[in-house]
């Protein structure tokens, strides 16, 4: 399911997996990728290990890439992560 134990590098390859098999086709004339994020864990503002894979994905695709992370405590309002959590677990 994932490359490696840390999460940060399993969140990149997810983006990087999307990208490859459905972003680019889908957007074929993007100069740019928004992602949105919580504000916590291995995706935080604040972690560099996250900030480093970002830039090197940012640099493989050639694209820009602009993180918006929410605010404390509004990821459980997002409906998508609730459905998932189970799956996942």
């Amino acid at each position: 399911m994932g490359i490696d134990h840390d999460t940060a590098k399993f969140a990149i390859e997810s983006i990087r997996r999307w990208w490859r098999h459905m972003g680019k086709e889908c957007y074929p004339q993007a100069k740019a990728v928004l992602i949105t994020a919580d504000g916590g864990g291995s995706n935080a503002s604040r972690n560099r290990l996250w900030k480093i894979e970002l830039q090197q994905l940012a640099n493989e695709m050639n694209l820009a890439i602009y993180v918006r992370h929410f605010p404390p405590g509004t990821s459980k309002w997002n409906k998508v992560e609730h459905r998932m959590f189970c799956p996942i677990t």
